[in-house]
């Protein structure tokens, strides 16, 4: 059985910018074996420890954009690894690129994205992004029920 790793990152004091963790909290109360579930403020170099033991990592994040609540995925390209690259926040690529140079491997990954209404300070999340948050949810459950989960079914699924 594949392990998939999915990791929901931002702000929940940001308004929207919080559909990754709520997203994630989602996939959580259903995930089937086989699926691990991470929430975190930012992305950071110690998730490599993590990413480095998973066949699939999913990652969920905000974005901005026109059509609130509009889900997209797609895969994550790794990144060439510079010094100035490994901060305490890194983006999908880059913190896969991390997780190459120092275990050797990269998973395949994908990002989904939620488009934003409102990144204002409070912890109130658009209806748009929290109907998103359980539209992901669902989609990442039922795939990896199936076991069809992968970036390429995850993009054609959320479109």
């Amino acid at each position: 059985m594949p392990r998939i790793l999915i990791i929901g990152y931002g702000n929940t004091l940001r308004g929207d910018d919080g559909f990754g963790p709520l997203a994630a909290e989602h996939v959580a109360a259903r995930a089937p074996p086989g699926v691990e579930v991470m929430s975190v403020h930012q992305l950071g170099p110690e998730l490599a420890l993590d990413i480095r033991a998973a066949d699939l990592v999913v990652f969920l994040d905000a974005a901005h954009g026109p059509d609130p609540g509009r889900l997209a995925a797609a895969p994550v390209v790794v990144h060439d690894l510079s010094p100035s690259s490994v901060t305490h926040r890194l983006d999908p690529g880059g913190l896969l690129a991390l997780t190459r140079a120092v275990y050797g491997r990269v998973p395949a990954a994908a990002l989904v994205t939620a488009i934003a209404a409102d990144f204002a300070h409070g912890d109130t999340i658009s209806a748009e992004v929290r109907n998103a948050a359980k539209k992901a949810a669902e989609v990442i459950v039922q795939l990896a029920e199936s076991g069809h989960l992968d970036t390429q079914t995850l993009g054609e699924a959320l479109s």
